[in-house]
């Protein structure tokens, strides 16, 4: 029998339109807001998404893209998707992708693809649809103990060798033995590939660490560590953070990105680290150690923040982080918990086995169980209390695998054969930046295909004041005419003395759209146009941008509302 005809599909498809921001009923007190709108589109991407409110022009709304694209779904291993999440246990699919041994791979979604290398099962790398379980292409890596990495099209794997394929097809670009599966899931940064392999002795480790062409595969420089690699690297502002194991004080390295030459090194977990992963937020490492300790670590300098201890041995899961949080549970039966990621406190613990890490998204964090001989179960708690919202019991005593959670649904391979995908169908997150009138707001969003609207959701809120003004400055009269505007803003604003001029527009971000000047300027009376392009001449999304004008030791900012 075929593999496609072994799938279990329970795929139920729907259409509809679910506003999630602002709050229907609810009162504001600032007129800048965000909408936030959940589509259904019978798996399908909408034509486009607009929003109206109190019946004025229509503005379109971008998509918001929540794909999971490596090992805890990002550069940083955060765990965390701004994807809506499945709030009860409802199957989409099945597929009998995985084995029913050490099925320690997370599954990695990007573009509507599920992208699964099986460890103990076929030793192969599978593409499913991720509506359907569907199979796209196969291909034949070897045993493959970590997630892959897909990014601009090309999807990398460390199994047998480290190979580069195109992710639509499966065709191979190119693979080196340079490098394999000891080195675990390929961290992709700027165009290269850092990976490495280990040979694999506990009490005298040695890791080789690689960095490769992304393009081409070409070998750019290797570095040769004391201790062996047993869980994923991490690349941030130029370092590469490299865990190692070995029977005694092993370090956690940094290495120079560029030149793979050692910037500092951290040996304070006794044993060093197994399976869990640098955890990147705001220069601080969050990782788990060998030891039984959970610790943070300063990323510029390597020196250690702070240090808990959570249990006698191996804490395996990297720490998930979301909203000041961490997330992860004991190897051994313990608890699973939530701490403060400033002091490494507990906020809350509840009962909990975990080998594998953990997914956060929509409040709720999800994880699979391990050492429960009635049937591991994925787990979803809330965040915030550590209550069970719901749990599945699966045919095995063991999940290793960890959770990815993209556009509403949770997929997590299962030692019984089968990669699960948790979900009622996929749904897509539209957000963007809103202007509201003081007083009652009617909002409308609406989804259409083929030029058709084909779902709608509308609500209503109260606003009480206004919050960003958009009123001129005073030192110079720094003024933008109309606000809100459509196509073109005229900014005006008055020099008392000649000088040299600046004139930038920035997104809220803080990044700089345009300058609209930068030379010196005579006193007196000055416009200048925005018309609504970026500095390449790109039309920019709607919604809410900064003009800000530095004139001598003058500096004054106004608001501009963009719509479309």
């Amino acid at each position: 029998m075929g593999i496609a005809a072994c799938f279990v599909l329970f795929v139920i498809s729907a259409t509809g339109v679910n506003i999630t921001e602002p709050v229907d009923g609810e009162t504001y007190n600032d007129d800048w807001l965000t909408v936030r709108a959940i589509v259904e589109n019978e798996n399908e991407i909408p034509e486009y998404v607009h929003y109206s409110i109190n019946g004025q022009s229509v503005v379109q709304i971008p998509r918001l893209n929540t794909d999971w694209y490596t090992y805890m779904a990002n550069d940083l291993h955060t765990g965390f998707s701004e994807s809506p999440a499945p709030t009860d246990d409802t199957i989409l699919w099945t597929a009998p992708v995985t084995g029913d041994g050490h099925e320690f791979p997370t599954p990695v979604i990007v573009d509507g693809i599920v992208y699964y290398p099986s460890n103990m099962g076929t030793d192969s790398l599978y593409a499913l649809d991720a509506a359907t379980g569907d199979l796209i292409w196969k291909y034949h890596t070897g045993m493959t103990d970590d997630a892959v990495t897909v990014k601009n099209g090309y999807l990398f794997i460390a199994s047998d060798s480290l190979w580069c394929l195109d992710a639509l097809t499966g065709e191979r670009i190119w693979a080196t033995d340079a490098a394999d599966g000891g080195g675990s899931t390929p961290a992709v940064v700027d165009g290269r590939v850092y990976c490495g392999r280990t040979n694999g002795d506990p009490y005298n480790g040695i890791s080789y660490v690689y960095c490769f062409d992304a393009a081409t595969g070409l070998e750019i420089w290797a570095d040769t560590l004391s201790g062996m690699t047993a869980s994923c690297m991490t690349v941030w502002n130029g370092m590469v953070f490299v865990p190692t194991y070995r029977n005694g004080e092993t370090p956690l390295y940094a290495l120079d990105a560029t030149t793979g030459s050692i910037i500092w090194e951290n040996i304070d977990s006794y044993g060093g680290y197994w399976d869990s992963s640098p955890t990147v937020v705001d220069s601080i490492i969050y990782i788990n150690g060998y030891d039984g300790h959970s610790r943070a670590i300063d990323a510029v300098t390597g020196n250690t923040i702070w240090d808990q201890q959570f249990s006698s041995y191996n804490i395996t899961a990297t720490p998930a982080y979301h909203d000041n949080r961490l997330f992860f549970a004991n190897e051994g039966w313990g608890n699973y918990y939530c701490l403060d990621a400033g002091t490494g406190s507990t906020i809350w613990a509840v009962p909990g086995c975990q080998h594998g890490s953990s997914g956060i998204a929509d409040g709720i964090v999800f994880y699979g169980e391990i050492d429960n001989p009635y049937g591991a179960r994925v787990i979803a708690l809330d965040c915030d209390t550590g209550e069970e919202i719901w749990s599945y019991i699966t045919g095995a005593d063991d999940i290793y695998s960890s959770p990815a959670i993209t556009d509403g649904v949770v997929y997590i391979a299962g030692m019984d054969w089968n990669l699960y995908a948790f979900g009622t169908g996929l749904k897509y997150t539209y957000r963007d930046d809103l202007l509201a009138e003081v007083g009652s707001n009617e909002l409308i969003v609406t989804s259409f295909d083929g030029g058709a609207a084909v779902a709608a959701d509308t609500i209503n809120f109260t606003v009480t004041q206004t919050g960003i003004t958009l009123e001129p400055s005073h030192r110079l009269g720094l003024c933008a005419s109309p606000n809100p505007f459509h196509s073109s803003a005229f900014i005006s604003f008055e020099l008392s003395e000649p000088g040299f001029t600046s004139i930038e527009v920035y997104d809220l971000s803080g990044r700089i759209v345009s300058t609209l000047e930068s030379s010196e300027l005579a006193a007196g009376a000055h416009t200048v146009n925005w018309d609504g392009r970026s500095q390449n001449g790109e039309p920019v999304s709607a919604g809410l941008y900064f003009c800000r004008i530095q004139s001598g030791s003058i500096t004054e900012t106004t608001g501009l509302c963009l719509l479309r």
